[in-house]
C-alpha cells in the first residue's frame, strides 16, 4: 500500500485532510493566537516568577518555547506533508498499538492533571472571593469538587454556551490582568520588580522545564491543526508566530504579577485578591477555567476511549472517570505538585516528538511516500521513547521535592536531553534490528520529495 493510500485509508475516520482542504499560515496561527491567553498560562508565568527573577522568568519562557516551537516545527511538516493529526503520525515510530497506548496515555494523563488543577484554581478562587465577601471561609477543596463537578456535568451532557463563555472570559482576565500590571508597578515601582530576587530560586533550567510542560502537548500535537497546512512553510510559520509571541508575553505578565506581590508564593489568586480584585477576578478565572475544563474532561474521555480501543459512543464514561480523578486531584493538592505536573509533561511529550522526528527525517528521509503505519508495537520507538522520557525526568528536575528527589541529577535541560536521547536511541535500535531502509537524502526544505 503506498503512502497515499495510508494516508487515504484514515479518510474514512474523519482525520486524512486532502490537498483541496488545505489553508495557509494565518488560518492556523490565528487559532493559536487566540487560545494563548488562559488561566493556565499565567498560573505558570506566576509559578516562574516566584521562583526566578525577572529577567530569567524571560529567559525560561523565551528558552522554553524556543524548544517547544524547534520540536513542534518538524511534527508540523510532517502533518503537513502527510495530511494526519499527531496519533496516526505517531503510528509510523510506535506501531499501531504503541501510538494507541501512548499517546492515549499522554494525552489522557496530561488532561487529567489539567482538568484537577484547573478545579483546584477556580476553587480557590471561589473560596477567597466569598470569604472576601461574606468573611465565611469555604475549605479550598470543598469549592474546588463541587466547581469541577459542575465542569465535569457540562462535559458530559454538554453546554452550548461554552465557547461564548470561553471568549469572554479570556477578554474579561485580560483587561484584569492589565489594570492589575498597571497598579503593581504604580504601587511598588518598575525598579523594584526588574531587581527582585526570590527567597527560593527555583533555578534556569528548573524554570525552562516548567516553560516546556506549559506547552509540551500542545507543542506534539500540532499535527492537529498543520494536516490543514497548505505546505511546509505554512505549518512551521503558523507554528511559531502563533504560538511563540504570545505565550511569552502571558508567562510575563504572569511573572509580573506573582513578583508584585511576593508574599503570594506565585498563587495568581491571591495575587489578583490582593489587588483588591477578589470579586471580579473570581468570575473571570471560573468562567476561563469552567470554558476549559469542559474541553480538557471531553479530550480526556476521547484520549482514554481510543486508548481502550473503544468506539466514540464510550466517551461519556471515561469521561466521567477521567474526571473524578481530576477532582480527586484537584481535593488532595495537586497544585502543590505544579511545578512536577509540568516537569513531567516537559519530559513525556518532547521524548515523543524525538522518536516521530527520528523516525520520519532520519529513516524515512522526510519523504511523505515512504510513511508507512507498522502493526502492532515498534520496538525502536517504544524504547526510545520510554528511554528518553525517563532520562529527561532524571536531569530535568522531576522528581525535586518528592519522595524519589534521590532520583534526581541534573544535567543541562531535561526536555532537550529527553529528545536528543530518543532520537539517536531510535536511529541506533532501528538500524541494528536491520528494519527497512529508505534511499535518498533527507528532504527538510521542500513539502515533496519527487517534484
Amino acid at each position: 500500500m503506498s503512502s497515499e493510500q495510508e494516508a487515504m485509508s484514515f479518510e474514512t475516520e474523519g482525520l486524512y485532510v486532502s490537498e483541496s482542504e488545505r489553508q495557509g499560515w494565518w488560518s492556523i496561527a490565528r487559532i493559536w493566537i487566540g487560545n494563548g491567553f488562559n488561566v493556565s498560562t499565567l498560573i505558570t508565568g506566576a509559578a516562574l516568577g516566584a521562583g526566578l527573577t525577572l529577567f530569567d522568568s524571560f529567559l525560561a519562557a523565551f528558552i522554553g518555547f524556543g524548544i517547544i516551537v524547534a520540536y513542534m516545527s518538524f511534527v508540523a511538516m510532517e502533518s503537513a506533508d502527510v495530511g494526519l493529526p499527531t496519533a496516526p503520525l505517531s503510528t509510523a515510530a510506535l506501531g499501531k498499538k504503541g501510538g494507541r497506548y501512548i499517546v492515549g496515555f499522554i494525552m489522557g494523563v496530561s488532561l487529567v492533571g489539567w482538568f484537577g488543577v484547573q478545579a483546584a484554581v477556580c476553587g480557590a478562587s471561589f473560596s477567597v472571593a466569598f470569604a472576601d465577601l461574606t468573611g465565611f471561609e469555604i475549605p479550598v477543596w470543598i469549592s474546588a469538587v463541587v466547581l469541577g463537578a459542575l465542569m465535569l456535568a457540562s462535559a458530559i451532557y454538554g453546554f452550548d454556551g461554552v465557547k461564548w463563555v470561553n471568549t469572554v472570559s479570556a477578554v474579561l482576565l485580560f483587561v484584569i490582568c492589565v489594570y492589575g500590571l498597571g497598579i503593581s508597578i504604580a504601587g511598588t515601582g518598575a525598579d523594584s520588580i526588574f531587581n527582585y530576587v526570590p527567597v527560593e530560586g527555583m533555578g534556569l533550567a528548573a524554570g525552562i522545564s516548567v516553560s516546556v510542560g506549559l506547552f509540551a502537548v500542545g507543542g506534539a500535537s500540532v499535527g492537529d491543526f498543520t494536516r490543514y497546512a497548505k505546505d511546509r512553510k505554512a505549518a512551521v510559520v503558523s507554528s511559531v508566530v502563533g504560538v511563540w509571541p504570545v505565550n511569552i508575553l502571558v508567562l510575563m505578565m504572569g511573572a509580573v504579577l506573582a513578583i508584585a506581590v511576593p508574599e503570594s508564593g506565585g498563587d495568581i489568586t491571591i495575587v489578583l485578591s490582593s489587588m483588591g480584585l477578589a470579586l471580579i477576578s473570581v468570575v473571570a478565572i471560573v468562567a476561563s477555567t469552567w470554558a476549559v475544563n469542559v474541553g480538557n474532561a471531553y479530550s480526556a474521555g476521547l484520549a482514554f476511549t481510543a486508548m481502550a480501543g473503544k468506539g466514540e459512543e464510550s466517551y461519556k464514561l471515561t469521561t466521567m472517570i477521567a474526571g473524578i480523578v481530576g477532582l480527586v486531584a484537584a481535593a488532595v493538592g495537586i497544585m502543590d505538585y505544579f511545578t512536577t505536573f509540568l516537569t513531567f509533561l516537559s519530559a513525556m511529550v518532547p521524548a515523543l516528538a524525538g522518536t516521530m522526528i527520528a523516525d520520519y527525517f532520519f529513516i524515512r528521509k522526510g519523504r511523505p511516500e515512504n510513511f508507512k503505519p507498522l502493526e502492532g508495537i515498534s520496538a525502536p520507538g517504544v524504547v526510545s521513547f520510554a528511554v528518553g522520557a525517563v532520562f529527561a525526568m532524571v536531569t530535568g528536575g522531576t522528581f525535586v521535592g518528592t519522595p524519589l528527589e534521590m532520583l534526581d541529577f541534573p544535567l543541562f535541560i531535561g526536555p532537550v536531553n529527553g529528545i536528543v536521547v530518543s532520537m539517536i536511541l531510535y536511529v541506533i535500535i532501528y538500524k541494528a534490528m536491520k528494519l527497512p531502509a529508505f534511499d535518498g537524502s533527507i528532504v527538510l526544505f521542500t513539502k515533496k520529495s519527487a517534484e
